[in-house]
């Protein structure tokens, strides 16, 4: 009787491993979402189906974001040791290598040109601190936004502000945390000194976006 009890647990296990798959870092643009899975990219419809591969390479792909055009992907790609953002088309292709430094890089978005990469990196104060900046998709140095500290960020549909965290701590396993570290969201005002927190919760507030 006990051998049957396990036996069947063993059984459900192994069946629900099978049909349980670790997606993450998803993105949408229209009908397409892409995401990484298995440290690749991958693209399937709003609608269900099928979910093609659009990169195969050792290295890792993650955080990838659709141009507001929808024709290119950037991303975070670990091809020579350490993180840098890339961009591809988006229906697959030879990627391209945009920034080069020993910092970690992590794509945020795009500006919306669509001629330029939104990211995130410890360039400057490689402990305490990371900063935006933008990078053009053809190629050369980076801009370092006027913002002094800045994790998650988006831009608004005019490109003349952001919301942004200035605290990067989305990805710990922190529940109920109300610290000195918790996130809040704020708004900077492109060329110009305006800066301010527009949440006030005591917990955490990340993942900024724009609705209109």
């Amino acid at each position: 009787m006990v051998l049957g009890w396990v036996m069947i647990m063993v059984v459900a296990s192994s069946a629900s491993a099978e049909s349980t798959h670790l997606m993450r870092w998803a993105d949408i643009h229209g009908d397409r979402i892409v995401f990484t899975y298995e440290d690749d990219l991958w693209i399937a419809s709003t609608a269900g189906g099928d979910a093609r591969r659009i990169t195969n390479h050792p290295g890792g792909e993650r955080y990838a974001k659709f141009s507001p055009d929808g024709s290119k992907i950037a991303f975070t790609a670990s091809y020579d040791g350490g993180r840098d953002v890339s961009v591809m088309d988006a229906r697959g292709g030879i990627p391209q290598r945009l920034t080069y430094h020993p910092s970690n890089d992590r794509v945020l978005g795009w500006h919306p040109s669509g001629d330029r990469v939104l990211f995130r990196s410890r360039r400057i104060y490689p402990v305490n601190a990371e900063q935006v900046y933008l990078v053009s998709t053809a190629g050369g140095m980076p801009e370092r936004l006027p913002v002094p500290r800045a994790g998650l960020a988006s831009f608004s549909d005019d490109g003349a502000a952001i919301a942004y965290n200035r605290i990067s701590r989305e990805d710990r396993t922190w529940k109920r945390y109300q610290g000195g570290m918790a996130q809040d969201i704020w708004v900077a005002r492109l060329g110009t000194d305006d800066f301010q927190r527009i949440t006030q919760w005591t917990g955490t507030d990340n993942y900024p976006m724009w609705d209109d």
